[in-house]
């Protein structure tokens, strides 16, 4: 097994592992930290995941967003490959169970017009300091990051901030992260 499926299959079991209550208010912490920046102030188009059962909860995340009048996109997985694009919905009724079970926009939802303006909200198990994550290692995100042209949100517990996940080529840094303590804002030359 190497360093990061080791350190995935400990990170996945430390998400398992954490109290609901605290979960339920580092939740509304991010949630709230995010809806006071800028980024998500500014932005017209947010592009976020639905979140499955130990990701931060991003139900209340996307329905703000459909409230407050912006582009809300979510992801759908391309069968057969480690690619997703990104689709408009206007309620979270626009979607059904996909990739994993997990909820996808329907057929009918529009294409993402994703632009400098556009704020990606991006999951993982893990980031360290210089925007690097730990995924669950299929890619999604790594392949989506590298044509998106606008600024990449990391969410994420604080504990979960790690020293180092030891990027490889093909990994693609967010460039903030947000926990229920902090927000680190990167500058994509490994200082903060």
């Amino acid at each position: 097994m190497t360093f990061k499926q080791q350190l995935r299959k400990e990170l996945i079991e430390e998400r398992k592992a954490l109290d609901t209550v605290f979960r339920l208010n580092a939740d509304k912490a991010i949630a709230d930290t995010l809806f006071l920046s800028e980024e998500y102030r500014s932005c017209r188009e947010i592009l976020i995941f639905i979140s499955g059962t130990i990701e931060v909860g991003t139900l209340q995340i996307i329905e703000k967003a459909l409230n407050d009048g912006k582009a809300v996109c979510c992801p759908r997985c391309i069968k057969g490959s480690n690619d997703m694009d990104f689709y408009r919905i206007s309620s979270l009724n626009d979607t059904e169970p996909g990739y994993m079970g997990i909820p996808e926009p329907k057929i009918f939802c529009p294409p993402a017009v994703a632009d400098e303006g556009s704020l990606c909200i991006v999951p993982a198990l893990g980031y360290d300091s210089r925007g690097y994550r730990i995924g669950f290692g299929k890619g999604f995100y790594d392949k989506y990051l590298s044509r998106f042209p606008g600024l990449a949100a990391g969410i994420c517990y604080d504990s979960f901030i790690l020293a180092d996940v030891i990027p490889e080529s093909h990994d693609k840094p967010v460039d903030m992260i947000i926990t229920e303590c902090k927000t680190v804002y990167i500058n994509h030359l490994g200082e903060e």
